[in-house]
């Protein structure tokens, strides 16, 4: 088991699902065990999804950070790398 101090990047890959993924975001808001970021993943969402990043990120106790690429159609994968890219944990955990 790794030590509790191991930062933990939960990659969180979205795409124009507002409800969905604050319902995600919530989840992960009310884990007991807060060593993690959140990086959202976002395949090309529109305004909506932005917005709702930014109000989650000011609000939330765990760190978000949303990676965004223009929408040139289904390029999940190419977002999925960028966020791991920009992760700074010791671990990467994805969820689509």
């Amino acid at each position: 088991m790794p030590p509790a101090s191991e930062l933990i990047s939960v990659i969180v890959t979205t795409y124009n699902r507002p409800p969905a993924l604050l319902a995600c975001l919530r989840s992960l808001q009310d884990q007991l065990d807060r060593n993690f970021e959140i990086l959202i993943a976002d395949d090309g969402s529109g305004e909506a999804t932005r917005q709702l990043i930014e109000r989650e990120s000011k609000a939330s106790p765990i760190p978000i950070r949303h990676i965004w690429h223009e929408d040139k159609g289904f390029r999940a994968g190419t977002i999925r790398n960028k966020a791991a890219a920009a992760a700074t944990g010791n671990y990467l955990l994805f969820m689509d």
